[in-house]
């Protein structure tokens, strides 16, 4: 394994061979903040329609924020299908996952989970919930990124999915447009890959040309 030095296909830490059985695909989930929408949009042009795996992103948004509209957003520099979640939905291959701004999207076995947003300390929280619930249902077959954004959410979440030998990969600091969230996952998590959006986007291709959506 490699850090951002490298340019060879990287591996995650744990076994696939131990990965829990109700996840055998594998689940790509993204946190990002402030200036995280150049970071995705950058990030998800370079991925294919067919990529073998199921992405879900958690970004920091108020409820009458303009990024209402983000699922909206991504479907144009996303070659994955993009699709606004409801409770109870499955994780389907090829699909990316955005739950709206006042919802908190965590994963339970091979599902979506949904509940509503009351207070601000939950939705500072909600990157950490999803990564950590992806840490615990997909075990090794989990893969965390951690773009842009201010203060630490990602980071407690990014490091559960290190425990579970998941794949975690993180914005390179001066790549990002916020370098917060990025450099403190990197204080306190053995990253994978640091590198550029291009860079990361580049190395989940070639984790999941690896895999075969069952």
């Amino acid at each position: 394994m490699r850090n951002k030095q490298g340019e060879q296909p990287v591996r995650g830490s744990g076994d696939d061979d131990h990965a829990k059985p109700d996840i055998p695909n594998l689940l790509i989930v993204i946190g990002a903040s402030a200036g995280g929408l150049d970071a995705l949009m950058r990030l998800l042009d370079r991925l294919p329609p067919s990529l073998q795996a199921t992405v879900v992103i958690a970004t920091h948004r108020p409820p009458d924020s303009p990024g209402n509209r983000l699922a909206e957003i991504l479907r144009r520099y996303s070659g994955v299908r993009v699709n606004e979640p409801e409770d109870g939905e499955s994780l389907d291959c090829a699909t990316l996952l955005v739950g709206a701004p006042s919802e908190f999207v965590t994963i339970e076995g091979d599902r979506v989970s949904i509940d509503a947003m009351h207070e601000r300390a939950m939705r500072m929280r909600r990157i950490d919930a999803l990564f950590e619930s992806a840490a615990e249902f997909a075990g090794p077959n989990s893969v965390g990124v951690v773009l842009s954004g201010t203060l630490w959410d990602g980071t407690a979440g990014l490091r559960a999915i290190s425990d579970a030998g998941g794949y975690c990969l993180i914005q390179d600091p001066d790549d990002a447009q916020f370098p917060d969230m990025p450099l403190n996952a990197i204080r306190r998590v053995e990253p994978t890959r640091i590198g550029t959006a291009e860079q990361l986007a580049k190395c989940i291709v070639e984790i999941a040309s690896e895999r075969r959506c069952i």
